[in-house]
Order: C-alpha cells, then structure tokens, then sequence
C-alpha cells in the first residue's frame, strides 16, 4: 500500500446491482461514479452559457482566492474564471450530445481516478497547485521561499566534527561555485593540477606558516575546498 491511510478509507466499488452482476472487471468506484456525475452537472451549467452563473462562479472564486493572495490575486482569479465558463460553453456548444454526455464524463472520471500526481487525488492536487500560485508568501522547512523567477542564495552549514561514525574528526568538502565564510581565520593552500583543489586547515594547526591566511574563500565552477581538522 502506498499509505497506511487507506486502511481507514477503503475504495468501495459496486459489483452488482439488484442482484446482476455488473459488466466491469472488479466493479465500479463510488469515486469514478462521483466524478462522472459531477461532470455531467458540470457540462450541463456550463452548457447553458448562462451570464448569472460565470458572474456567480467567478464571484465564488475570488472568495477562495482573496484568501490565499489578496485582492489582486482575487481579481485575476475571477476575470480567468469568468472567461473560462463563457469559452467552456461555447465549447461544449460545438460538441454532439454522446461526446458531451456520455464520452466527456467517462474520459475525466477515468483521468482523475487514475492520476495521483505527487501521490495524491488529482483534485486536491489541482486545489494545492492552484493555492500556490495565488499565494504571494511560500514557505518550505520553516523559511519563505523567494517569488517565482527570483533566485536566492543558501548558506549551509559544513561541520567539521566527530560522530557517530568514527571519534575523529572528518574532513568536509565543498564544491564550487560557492563562497565559504570561516567563523575563524584559517590556512589556505592550493594543491593539484592547476591549483584547482584548496586545503583549509585551522591557523593553530599549520605548520611553518604555508598557504594564506584568510576568512572567506571563493571557489569556482571546477575548484574544490577541502576543510581539514
């Protein structure tokens, strides 16, 4: 099982109905039953290119979006779902009644019973994308993450200590592109071919006084740093 949850949410299917066995190999989902039936509603309002509803419904979805991105989130999100009720009847209009009743809804119960993106129900995963695009202010492990399009730098933390592993101390090796800002000034030397691998050791610890002492060190694309105890 891909999560101990479905033990506490079993898929109910239908396997017979006033006693004759259905047509279909292991039944059918209550959830594919949903799905068709509110794609039928869903294609019968839309269907009708009603102006009351598209305002009713762009009205209902920037409610939902003020609330994950402000007003101005709320207005794009109303002025798109304006829009996309008018086209989708319009659409649906050119449509034959089979493929807009009966082939439609069969296609989008079968898709969204089938899909989990991101292991979960294709719907709530279409909710989450949407809510994260209205969303201005997105965290991720406790800390906000920049606006889409923007980059912004990460500085992590390289010990140098004992573990569980071994009682000496390890070495830590950082590969470049990065700059590598020291609590304590340290000993620098080049080593390798082309001077493209770098050894940091502790000033108290070096010896004769080679390298040079510094605080931060830029490393990059094809440089290595190695921090020695």
């Amino acid at each position: 099982m891909r999560s101990y949850q479905r033990i506490f949410r079993p898929d109910r299917r239908i396997y017979q109905i006033d006693g004759r066995r259905l047509p279909v190999p292991g039944g059918v989902p209550l959830t594919w039953l949903g799905w068709a039936a509110a794609t039928v509603a869903a294609v019968l309002m839309l269907d009708a290119r009603s102006l009351g509803l598209a305002l009713l419904l762009s009205v209902g979805v920037a409610i939902a979006a003020a609330g994950q991105g402000g007003w101005r989130a709320a207005g794009i999100a109303a002025a798109v779902a304006f829009a996309g009720a008018i086209g989708a009847g319009v659409a649906l209009g050119v449509l034959d009644w089979p493929l807009r009743l009966v082939v439609l809804p069969i296609a989008v119960a079968t898709l969204a019973g089938h899909v989990s993106p991101d292991g979960r129900p294709a719907h709530r995963y279409l909710l989450s994308w949407v809510g994260r695009r209205l969303r201005p202010e997105r965290r991720s492990a406790e800390r906000p993450l920049p606006p889409g399009g923007q980059s912004e730098l990460w500085g992590p933390w390289v010990w140098v200590a004992a573990d569980e592993h071994t009682p000496r101390l390890r070495r830590g090796r950082v590969h470049g592109p990065a700059e590598v800002e020291f609590a304590q000034p340290v000993m620098v030397t080049d080593r390798g071919r082309g001077r493209r691998r770098h050894i940091a050791r502790p000033v108290s610890t070096t010896r004769g006084g080679r390298g040079q002492e510094a605080d931060v060190v830029e490393l990059g694309d094809d440089r290595m740093l190695e921090i020695r105890p």
